[in-house]
């Protein structure tokens, strides 16, 4: 039976979305997309917009691989990527989880800023994980009060610190320090970035700043 017929019916009814709302973004008349649920075939030039419609990659529909599960995670806020940032609520936002080690507690923020370029571009949706182990080099999500960033995660045993530190550095985006033994350290809480949603696909300006041209 064909792939791409198999998979995006697995996926319409995990989402649990009718198939009209599919054939309408593909622009296909009810009638069409009724005879290829009866011939259980779905014409390969559709996979990319399938693909897109569920916010998946379009490898997953056209090979043997399984269809990841796709999970929605609760978007909680705002989280600077350079200077710190309070955290902003976007209530009812939700990002989409394709990974394999899915749990309750994830959750997902907004990135803001460009010190943590090109993996992480302003508007990006960056997943994260409280239950995951943090290590050091991690890409993480700290929080201090109303404080809310993302960098990547350095911990010193010997000088007993950690350290948040972007990797743009300059003097807007600068590493956050934190004295293990210091007050503050109990209002610290860290999340591993486990998954980053992309939305700047073309991001031109993240480019010229690899090639400093920007």
């Amino acid at each position: 039976m064909d792939k791409l017929y198999l998979k995006t019916i697995s996926l319409l009814e995990d989402r649990k979305i009718k198939n009209i709302e599919l054939g309408g973004y593909l622009n296909v008349s009810t009638q069409t997309f009724g005879n290829w649920m009866i011939r259980k075939k779905v014409p390969a030039k559709y996979a990319r917009k399938i693909a897109d419609f569920f916010n998946i990659d379009v490898n997953y529909l056209l090979t043997d691989n399984e269809v990841v599960q796709i999970k929605k995670v609760p978007i909680v806020g705002t989280a600077s990527c350079g200077n710190a940032d309070i955290n902003h609520l976007q209530k009812g936002e939700y990002a989409l989880f394709h990974g394999t080690n899915w749990n309750k507690n994830l959750y997902g923020v907004i990135g803001n800023g460009d010190s943590m370029s090109p993996e992480i571009e302003d508007g990006d949706q960056v997943i994260c994980d409280p239950n995951s182990e943090v290590l050091n080099g991690d890409i993480v999500h700290y929080t201090i009060g109303n404080e809310s960033a993302i960098k990547v995660y350095v911990k010193d045993e010997d000088a007993f610190i950690v350290q948040f530190i972007p990797y743009n550095a300059n003097d807007n985006f600068k590493t956050k320090t934190i004295r293990l033994d210091d007050d503050i350290a109990d209002d610290l809480k860290i999340a591993k970035v486990v998954a980053i949603n992309k939305i700047k696909f073309n991001n031109r300006n993240a480019r010229l700043r690899l090639i400093g041209r920007s």
